[in-house]
């Protein structure tokens, strides 16, 4: 890549729509306040493109 080209990150990582956690704490405690206020079950997994952590409601990743 050139030096003066730039890279649009959300065209270039499937996951760039997602929110993103820095640890697992921050996205289980995310998970924990949307069962309570919605009802929902969510789970916590590290993202295998930007190393982060997301939410997901797939309970067969690990």
């Amino acid at each position: 890549m050139e030096p003066d080209e730039t890279v649009d990150y959300e065209d270039v990582l499937p996951c760039a729509d997602k929110l993103t956690f820095d640890t697992r704490k921050l996205a289980q405690a995310t998970a924990t306040t949307s069962a309570y206020q919605n009802g929902g079950s969510v789970k916590p997994y590290k993202c295998s493109y930007c190393h982060l952590w997301h939410l997901s409601t797939d309970y067969e990743i690990s």
